[in-house]
């Protein structure tokens, strides 16, 4: 086998890091109400805001298995590019 074609097989066996909708970020969400946390998968909070046609200005919405309660994001930055904090429903 060449040097080349040894070069490409390894490169091709290079794992590429995960980037985007296929990584396995997260986004934290805290119940408004219990203070509980839970952690939703990135690309399920960008479907939801992407199938989302209300207000921008608020994030994807989501209920706290432990008492129904409305949950907020820690930290999300939505694909409209509005960033959304915790500290700002918060005070």
């Amino acid at each position: 086998m060449s040097p080349v074609s040894k070069k490409r097989k390894e490169a091709k066996k290079r794992k590429k890091p995960q980037s985007g909708l296929h990584s396995k970020a997260k986004v934290t969400y805290i119940c408004l109400q219990c203070h509980t946390t839970e952690e939703i998968p990135l690309n399920v909070v960008r479907n939801f805001d992407a199938m989302d046609d209300g207000d921008p200005t608020v994030p994807p919405q989501f209920r706290c298995e432990e008492c129904g309660g409305g949950m907020y994001p820690e930290y999300y930055k939505g694909i409209h590019g509005y960033e959304y904090r915790i500290s700002d429903v918060r005070k």
